[in-house]
C-alpha cells in the first residue's frame, strides 16, 4: 500500500489535481489505511521535493520547481501532465550533451561488460526495426543508451542512466515514434566506434543519434499540437 498511495498522491500533484495543504486523516480514510503509512509515503514524496513538512502549518505541496527533476518517478508523473513537452525538452538539451560525451568516455575506457549489452541492444534495435516491434524497440533503445552511460567510466553520467530510461519511456515519444533503418544503422555504427576505441567517431556518432532523436520529440509536439487540447 506504501507503493500505492506514493503513485496516487505523486502523479495527483504532479497533474496539479492535489494542491495547498494536506489532509492526513482524510488521505487515510480515502485509502482505508494508517496515519502512520501516509507519513512513511509523504516522506518518500518529501526526498523527492514535491512536499514539505513543517510545524504548525502541516505537509505542504511544494512548486515544481523544488521537485527532483531527475528522480525516475518525478519524470513519469510530469510525463502525464501539462508540463510533459517542457520536461521532454529539457531533457533533451541535457542528454545532447552529454550522451556524445559518454559515448566518447566509453570509447576511450576500452572494452567491459557494458560494450556486450550495447552490441546486443543495437542488434535488438535492427529486429524491431524489421518487425516493426514498438515493444521491442523501445526496451532494446532503452537498454542501449543505459548502457552508454553506464559503462564510461564516469560515477556522475552513471547516475543519468536511470534518468535517461525514464525519459524514453515517455509515452508521447512512444506514440509518435516512426521505424526507419537508420536507426539501426546509427546505433550500429556508434557501437562499433565505441568497440574500436575510436573516441572521436563514437563522439560524433552519438551526436548524429541524438539529432535524431531531437526530431523525433519534435514530429511528436508538431503532432499533438495539431490536434488541439
Amino acid at each position: 500500500m506504501h507503493g500505492v498511495v506514493v503513485e496516487s498522491l505523486g502523479s495527483g500533484i504532479a497533474l496539479g489535481q492535489i494542491t495547498g495543504t494536506l489532509d492526513l486523516d482524510e488521505i487515510a480514510a480515502h485509502f482505508q489505511v494508517s496515519r502512520s503509512l501516509i507519513r512513511e509515503a509523504l516522506r518518500t514524496l518529501a526526498a523527492k521535493g514535491m512536499v514539505v513538512a513543517r510545524q504548525k502549518t502541516g505537509t505542504k505541496v511544494t512548486a515544481q520547481g523544488e521537485w527532483a527533476a531527475l528522480d525516475e518517478h518525478v519524470i513519469r508523473w510530469r510525463a502525464a501532465g501539462p508540463e510533459r513537452f517542457a520536461q521532454l525538452h529539457d531533457s533533451l538539451e541535457v542528454r545532447e550533451r552529454l550522451e556524445p560525451l559518454a559515448a566518447r568516455r566509453m570509447a576511450e575506457s576500452g572494452p567491459g561488460s557494458a560494450l556486450e549489452a550495447l552490441r546486443r541492444a543495437a542488434g535488438e534495435i535492427e529486429t524491431a526495426n524489421a518487425t516493426q516491434d514498438t515493444l521491442l524497440m523501445l526496451r532494446a533503445d532503452t537498454a542501449f543508451h543505459r548502457a552508454l552511460y553506464l559503462g564510461s567510466g564516469n560515477d556522475f553520467l552513471a547516475e543519468m542512466a536511470g534518468t535517461v530510461h525514464a525519459c524514453l519511456r515517455v509515452p508521447d515519444f512512444q506514440r509518435f515514434h516512426r521505424f526507419s533503418p537508420s536507426t539501426a544503422v546509427r546505433h550500429h555504427a556508434l557501437a562499433r566506434a565505441i568497440a574500436d576505441g575510436d573516441a572521436e567517431a563514437a563522439e560524433s556518432m552519438c551526436a548524429e543519434v541524438m539529432a535524431q532523436t531531437r526530431a523525433l520529440f519534435t514530429e511528436a509536439h508538431h503532432a499533438l499540437r495539431s490536434q488541439g487540447p
